[in-house]
C-alpha cells in the first residue's frame, strides 16, 4: 500500500487512516489522548488553526509511515502527536507569557514523548514513523501558522496581548468545515425528499397505464 501512495495513487489514504482504528482499545487510547491535549491546543490556536494543524499533522504522519514503513497502518496517533508538537512550539515561542506553568508543561511533554518512543520500540505493532511525522508536522504548523504573542501599548497606557502569526490560514481552508457541513445538510435533505417521494402512493392514472 505504501508503494501505491508513493507512486501518486490512492492519495486519499494519507487522510483516511486518521479516522480509522485497529480496535476498541486503540480508539479508546487515542480518544483519551485527544481529550487531554486537544482543548489546550484549541484554546490557544482557535478552532480553524486547531483543525488545520490536526489534519496536516495526520497527513504528515501518514506520509512518513508510507516512506519508512512498508506495512499499512491506521489511527489518529500521528495527528495527536502533531498537536503535542504544536503545543510545545507554541509554549516555547511564547514562554514569557506562560512562565513556570508553560515550562512545567513542556517538561511533561518531553517525558511523554520519550516514554512513547520507548514503548514504540518495544512494541512492533506501533508505527513510530507515523508518530515522528505527525510530531514534526504539528511543530511545523505551529511555527508557520501558530500564535506569536506580543504586548501592544494602547493610547490609554494599557496593554493588550495580540497574536501576530507568521502566516494566516487561508479563508478557503477556514471556511471548509462550514462549507462541507452545508453540503452534507443539503444532501441529507435531498435524500429525505427522495425517500418521501418514493413512499407516496401511485396515482390512479399511473395504475391504469400499467394495466394497459
Amino acid at each position: 500500500m505504501s508503494s501505491e501512495i508513493l507512486s501518486g495513487k490512492q492519495l486519499r489514504r494519507l487522510v483516511t487512516p486518521i479516522f480509522l482504528h485497529g480496535g476498541i482499545m486503540h480508539l479508546a487510547v487515542n480518544t483519551v489522548s485527544l481529550y487531554n491535549i486537544g482543548p489546550h491546543v484549541e484554546n490557544l490556536f482557535g478552532k480553524h488553526r486547531f483543525l488545520a494543524t490536526y489534519v496536516a499533522a495526520g497527513i504528515a504522519g501518514n506520509t512518513f509511515s508510507a516512506l519508512l514503513n512498508p506495512e499499512p497502518s491506521v489511527g489518529a496517533s500521528g495527528a495527536i502527536f502533531g498537536l503535542v508538537g504544536a503545543y510545545y512550539v507554541c509554549l516555547r515561542r511564547n514562554q514569557i507569557f506562560f512562565g513556570k506553568s508553560g515550562q512545567k508543561s513542556m517538561t511533561s511533554m518531553k517525558k511523554t514523548m520519550a516514554m512513547n518512543v520507548v514503548i514504540g520500540l518495544l512494541e512492533p505493532s506501533i508505527d513510530n514513523s507515523a508518530h515522528l511525522g505527525g510530531l514534526l508536522g504539528g511543530a511545523a504548523m505551529a511555527y508557520t501558522f501558530g500564535p506569536r504573542l506580543f504586548l501592544m501599548d494602547l493610547p490609554n497606557s494599557n496593554r493588550i496581548v495580540v497574536d501576530k502569526a507568521r502566516f494566516r490560514i487561508p479563508n478557503t481552508i477556514k471556511s471548509f468545515p462550514e462549507t462541507a457541513g452545508l453540503k452534507l445538510q443539503r444532501l441529507k435533505r435531498r435524500m429525505q425528499v427522495d425517500r418521501f417521494s418514493a413512499d407516496l402512493p401511485v396515482k390512479l392514472w399511473q395504475k391504469r397505464l400499467r394495466k394497459r
